[in-house]
């Protein structure tokens, strides 16, 4: 028999939403369960599971929006092509200039002493936005392991068509990694964050998952295992400081 598979796109360009719908209804019954949507992705509400979350080239931190409501729906796959990684860069430059400053106070006149290893290479544009890039999507990969998905990053189209050609596959577990697992992953989340100077990351907040050392215990709903429950609702840890 005839497969029953329902499908919902979602974007907020409402002209587009009309254009697509209509190729799909000319389409036929057959593809009667594929639909467009106007709005973004946490303010679509579905009210069952989900089988598979796709998102392409989601702008900065309408991934991570993404990533959560894909875990929310506790979708079997997410697949992400992820876009513009500004809430890290950000980051990024406040810390590197706050250690070399510091550094050069504290040294003989004329020398910068043990100022970050990342100077050199951030004063480069280009490698400040490949930097971003890197460490935002290996911070989720992290958090997508904390969430029980065995996950696999990897250049999905040549170079030539794209430089934002990194896909991101998280596969949900059969088994859930044990507590022990799970707090190695978050040691590992913590140094990194570290060696980059992030207090915050989106995804991370909306998983009560923190970045800085001391807070390795959740304040959300555990299991048991130390996984931190996706709620409805997405909270910030307590203290984090603003962005701003």
């Amino acid at each position: 028999g005839a497969f029953n598979i329902q499908s919902r796109g979602v974007d907020v360009r409402p002209k587009l939403m009309k254009e697509v719908n209509s190729i799909a209804r000319d389409l036929g019954k057959d593809f009667d369960g594929l639909q467009f949507m106007t709005g973004t992705i946490e303010s679509t509400d579905i009210e069952h599971d989900i089988d598979v979350l796709i998102a392409l080239h989601a702008c900065d931190t309408a991934t991570d929006d993404s990533i959560w409501y894909g875990m929310k729906q506790n979708a079997k796959a997410i697949i992400v092509a992820p876009c513009c990684h500004k809430e890290v860069r950000g980051f990024l430059d406040m810390h590197v200039a706050h250690v070399a400053q510091k550094t050069k106070t504290k040294t003989k006149k004329g020398s910068l002493g043990n100022h970050h290893p990342y100077c050199m290479v951030l004063r480069h544009n280009i490698y400040k936005e490949r930097m971003a890039e890197t460490v935002t999507d290996s911070i989720r990969a992290l958090l997508l392991e904390i969430a029980d998905y065995d996950v696999k990053v990897f250049e999905f189209i040549g170079g030539e068509h794209t430089s934002k050609n990194v896909m991101i596959t998280a596969v949900q577990r059969a088994k859930k990694r044990t507590k022990k697992q799970k707090d190695d992953l978050r040691r590992e989340l913590i140094s990194l964050s570290a060696l980059h100077g992030l207090r915050r990351q989106k995804l991370a907040d909306f998983m009560n998952e923190s970045l800085r050392e001391g807070e390795l215990d959740g304040e959300g709903e555990g299991d048991g295992d130390g996984r931190q429950q996706p709620t409805k609702k997405a909270g910030n840890r307590r203290g984090m400081p603003s962005l701003l």
